[in-house]
């Protein structure tokens, strides 16, 4: 905490980025599992799937259970008077709102990425600051003063780079995953446009 506090007062937003960061990572780790986004059970609805008769079923499972995968689906076996060219382009508007939902709070790891290592080089600038306010007013003999002034500049930089580093990773690692899921839900997408419009299945591709 010692070492914290000779930073300056940059430590303090520094601070509230590396609890932000790491709520956010925490979080995104424990929602972001393939068994709360690609649910077993939506999964087995899907290839229950056979005909006509069995889409009222798999709505009530989709209401059943929550989730951006089930909120697709539940689009997809809705709204079954659209054209096979028509469904494709809900499906996509339906793919990129789910997308946004899988997205979310990885914004805050961008921009604590971006603001953290500024931060630090704010804290450097004024530690600098203080550095030459101390020798055009002392000279070089104040060393305690001039070394203090150095730390508090060292240290930002330090902290700044400590935060955004394991951000840049969480976030490079969460939007991978992201994309994982989204392709994974485009390739059961198509299995059940398929299995409604059969007889249009290789027409337009």
């Amino acid at each position: 905490m010692e070492w914290i506090l000779g930073g300056g007062i940059i430590m303090i937003p520094l601070l509230i980025c590396s609890v932000l960061s790491l709520a956010v990572i925490i979080e995104r780790a424990f929602n972001l599992r393939r068994s709360k986004i690609l649910k077993p059970e939506i999964i087995q609805t899907i290839a229950a799937i056979r005909c006509q008769e069995d889409i009222p079923f798999a709505i009530s499972k989709c209401e059943v259970i929550p989730g951006p995968f089930s909120s697709l689906l539940k689009r997809i076996l809705t709204n079954n008077h659209l054209s096979r060219e028509e469904k494709f382009i809900d499906i996509q508007a339906a793919g990129r709102q789910e997308t946004k939902e899988l997205e979310k709070r990885l914004l805050v790891l961008e921009v604590i990425t971006a603001v953290a290592p500024l931060l630090g080089l704010l804290g450097t600038v004024i530690g600098l600051e203080s550095i030459f306010g101390i020798i055009s007013e002392f000279g070089l003999g104040q060393a305690k003063a001039f070394s203090g002034g150095l730390a508090q500049a060292i240290r930002t930089t330090v902290f700044g780079l400590f935060i955004a580093i394991p951000s840049l990773v969480a976030y490079s690692y969460f939007d991978k995953k992201v994309d994982t899921f989204v392709l994974e839900m485009e390739e059961y997408s198509m299995q059940i446009l398929n299995k409604l419009y059969p007889a249009q299945r290789f027409e337009n591709n």
